[in-house]
Parts: structure tokens; C-alpha cells; sequence
């Protein structure tokens, strides 16, 4: 049984970072976990550290995505929302 993104996003929400693979990040499957490796993303907190080296701007993050990792729009978009949520909870404003 697949889990939808709605409860694989709550459960990465609900993991400590260095407790979550890079296969928990919604939006994050198979396909994209190797173009990702490519980057040299191999896991959720190297992830996060790409998203905070931009900035925290998710538009950044999914353009990194797209053009960097050749994730679809729609995934990158659900990798950038997942990571904004997750850095607001993990850094000070």
C-alpha cells in the first residue's frame, strides 16, 4: 500500500531530521532519489542543507530542483513545501 503525500509529509514533519532517509521526503521517490545522488544529495539533511543555502525561498529550491536534478515540477514543488516546513520548525526566525 502506497502512502499519500498528505501522511508521508506529516511523518517527515514528525521525525527528527537525522532520523529521516531521503525517501521520507515528500515528493523524494526512486527516480528522483538518483538524480538527487547525482547533485551529491544523498540524504534528507544534505536536502535541507540545500534548501537553507538558498535562502529558504522555496521558489529557489524547486528551481534547483528542475534544473539542477531534472525533477518534475510537481515533485520539486512538493520537496520545497515539505522543506519549508520542516526548516521553520528546525530554525529560528
Amino acid at each position: 500500500m502506497s502512502v499519500t503525500t498528505t501522511k508521508k509529509n506529516e511523518q517527515f514533519q514528525g521525525t527528527p531530521l537525522q532520523d529521516c532517509k531521503l525517501a521520507d521526503v515528500p515528493g523524494v521517490g526512486g527516480v528522483s532519489m538518483a538524480k538527487l545522488a547525482e547533485a551529491n544529495i544523498t540524504t534528507a539533511e544534505h536536502l535541507i542543507g540545500q534548501f537553507l543555502s538558498l535562502s529558504r525561498d522555496s521558489d529557489k529550491m524547486t528551481n534547483w530542483l528542475e534544473e539542477v536534478c531534472e525533477i518534475r515540477n510537481q515533485e520539486a514543488k512538493k520537496v520545497s513545501e515539505a522543506l519549508a516546513e520542516k526548516a521553520a520548525k528546525l530554525v529560528l526566525h
